[in-house]
């Protein structure tokens, strides 16, 4: 790009902002390494965001799983050392919990079927915090938030409907708010919260949607959907290092993990201190 005669004959590239950029991209031997290193780290979250920002399915109830998804790919593609994926943890971690980890995306987690019953979820504490902080807020009819805890005892313990083989059998492939739209009528103070709580919509930067006229427009365009042939969000079939387009190469492979560690994001080091982090 800065070596074509379409760079070169542009005002950019007599500006001082341009010389400095090239100067970098074609000076600095470690400067593609490190843009390689930022999409190491960085590619597993924009797949969250692609994931739960998204208009085609619900995300509420998906983040906490995606979000550990995320992290451990982050572990693995930098081979599971601590030194080296240690402050990208720590930054996202603090993120999380300040703006990200809230008690409705929890509350969502554990009304998602096909999430809390998946023998490999083991977050039910957590979450059922963050559901219990939810019904408290939301619910202010204390008779009714009495029948709502009363009645997560049957959905906790598969009884009644919800125990039924066809309620089992679709807990992973229908979306959650049609599983409690066609299995929660033995509780309807329970599905009438779970199906409101799908619907808020959370979107990837856990802003709401505030006029009843939005939620109820998103919640139509839940149902239409649901009903339509439509494949649930299951984050176990869900590869979130699969390229967004699919014509296009992979821009990282199993043999790419071989570059220059980073201490902490945007960092610099001299070239001595980071072959001393070398990933072999």
């Amino acid at each position: 790009m800065f070596t074509g005669d379409k760079w070169l004959g542009s005002n950019h590239a007599k500006s001082n902002v341009g010389k400095e950029i090239a100067s970098i991209v074609l000076g600095d031997s470690e400067f593609w390494d490190q843009c390689q290193h930022v999409v190491m780290v960085t590619e597993p979250l924009v797949r969250v965001l692609r994931l739960v920002d998204g208009d085609e399915k619900p995300c509420m109830g998906y983040l906490y799983e995606a979000m550990d998804k995320a992290k451990e790919n982050i572990k693995k593609r930098l081979r599971n050392k601590p030194s080296l994926y240690g402050p990208y943890i720590r930054v996202i971690d603090a993120r999380w919990d300040k703006q990200l980890h809230s008690p409705l995306h929890a509350a969502g987690c554990f009304l998602n079927p096909g999430i809390y019953f998946n023998p490999s979820f083991t977050k039910q504490k957590e979450v059922g915090k963050g559901l219990t902080t939810t019904i408290m807020r939301l619910v202010a009819d204390l008779d009714v938030q009495d029948k709502v805890f009363a009645q997560l005892e049957e959905y906790k313990r598969s009884l009644g409907y919800f125990g039924t083989t066809g309620a089992i059998r679709q807990r992973e492939k229908l979306n959650p708010v049609a599983w409690w739209e066609n299995f929660g009528h033995d509780t309807p103070d329970l599905q009438a919260f779970a199906v409101r709580g799908k619907i808020l919509a959370v979107n990837a930067t856990g802003a709401f949607l505030s006029t009843s006229c939005q939620r109820e427009e998103l919640r139509e365009r839940i149902i239409r959907k649901s009903k339509a042939v439509l494949d649930p969000i299951s984050l176990d079939n869900i590869d979130l290092l699969d390229e967004w387009v699919s014509e296009e190469p992979a821009l990282l492979t199993e043999d790419d993990l071989n570059w220059e560690s980073i201490d902490a994001p945007f960092s610099t080091l001299s070239i001595a201190e980071k072959k001393k982090n070398w990933v072999l």
